[in-house]
């Protein structure tokens, strides 16, 4: 993908505020979603559909809508995507049965299928040659605001009640529409073949970056899924337990941007394999160690090699896929990491149940391995690479 040389023009601060917003609501959905359910008598299999139906709805919009920011709609899928966003937060906030629980999700992962993608495709086509920090920095926002979410939430709900956060979410979102109604449209690059996923599929480097993204996301789905229950075996407290979420995060919200430095200067692909295999080790070792301090170590070294993967993946696309499908790219990522996290997350339980935490791990740490591995293959037969 080619690039001016002349200084890109600025990233209203605004949409950054939209995406810490939006992460905002989906981190205080995790910390009150249990009393929700004492309240309101909902049943522990609703838990799983009401966060599977975001999952889904997410995963479809970024295959099938994400590609029209392409086509000259971005700030139409910018302001559709809050909209969607603003109004499933508002009904979860007013839900009261299992079934408007879950369509409030769906809404929700509606409009952030559609609207990250589209800023993605805003940050890089400003950006120029300094994409992979640009989406660094759009990275640690949305996970920053993600780990804010449960706190912020808990406050708000203790001051005004339960339902109160996301009625303030959806709020705080419909303020952040000024960031879209400025934004100019992006250049719509001519259109080819309208066969937009096959046409991805069919670029090597495209290929690498997706492998990337699905072996970072294969990871955090296992994390996200059974690092609680793994910690807790240790002997770990629920307040122990939230310290080293934290210590995970924070690294991640720091120093996504620089990692998205080393990709732009070292080779978006380069720098992921390397980041991939420091993790491997790290792991393979959560199953080896009964110390909940030496786990935490390597946590730590986990999420600084996370905060290099996650900008140089979503890099690896965005130099890979033409100019024209710069959206359609980072759905397609999206919607591969969702899929990878999903089947990590799913899988994990019953294999931590049946084998223990070696195995899980071991098994988490092999594949991040394998996938890590058909990228570099996969990078070694395309430009994705060559330094700009």
């Amino acid at each position: 993908m080619q690039h001016s040389r002349q200084a890109p023009p600025r990233i209203p601060r605004l949409l950054y505020v939209a995406v810490a917003v939006e992460a905002l609501g989906y981190g205080g959905i995790f910390a009150l979603l249990a009393d929700l359910q004492n309240r309101y008598g909902l049943p522990t299999y609703g838990l799983g559909l009401i966060g599977g139906a975001s999952f889904l709805a997410g995963l479809v919009a970024q295959v099938s809508l994400a590609r029209y920011a392409d086509r000259g709609y971005t700030r139409l899928l910018l302001r559709s995507g809050l909209a969607v966003a603003a109004g499933g937060m508002l009904w979860f906030g007013l839900a009261t049965h299992l079934w408007e629980f879950i369509g409030a999700r769906v809404l929700l992962g509606l409009g952030s299928g559609v609207f990250i993608p589209a800023t993605r495709r805003v940050v890089v086509s400003r950006a120029g040659d300094r994409a992979g920090e640009a989406l660094g920095r759009l990275a640690s926002v949305e996970v920053g605001g993600f780990i804010a979410g449960p706190p912020i939430a808990a406050l708000i709900a203790g001051t005004l009640g339960l339902h109160a956060p996301f009625i303030v979410f959806a709020v705080a979102l419909a303020v952040t529409s000024p960031a879209v109604a400025r934004l100019d449209e992006p250049p719509v690059e001519a259109q080819g073949d309208k066969r937009v996923v096959r046409m991805l599929l069919r670029r090597r480097g495209v290929l690498a970056g997706l492998s990337l993204g699905a072996a970072l996301f294969l990871s955090i789905g296992v994390f996200d899924a059974m690092w609680a229950k793994y910690m807790n075996d240790l002997g770990a407290s629920t307040a122990v337990i939230a310290v080293t979420l934290a210590l995970f995060a924070l690294p991640l919200v720091a120093l996504s941007p620089f990692g998205g430095r080393i990709a732009d200067r070292r080779g978006p692909v380069r720098s992921s394999v390397l980041a991939l295999a420091i993790s491997v080790p790290c792991i393979v070792g959560y199953g080896l160690t009964g110390s909940i301090a030496f786990a935490c170590v390597l946590a730590l070294v986990h999420s600084f090699c996370d905060a290099v993967t996650t900008p140089a993946s979503q890099t690896a696309v965005a130099r890979a896929a033409p100019a024209s499908l710069a959206a359609a790219g980072q759905g397609l990522y999206g919607a591969v990491g969702a899929a990878a996290a999903a089947f990590a997350a799913f899988g994990a339980a019953p294999l931590y149940g049946a084998a223990g935490p070696e195995v899980m791990w071991a098994v988490c740490g092999g594949l991040v391995g394998v996938l890590a591995l058909a990228a570099f293959l996969l990078g070694r037969g395309s430009t994705v690479d060559q330094l700009r």
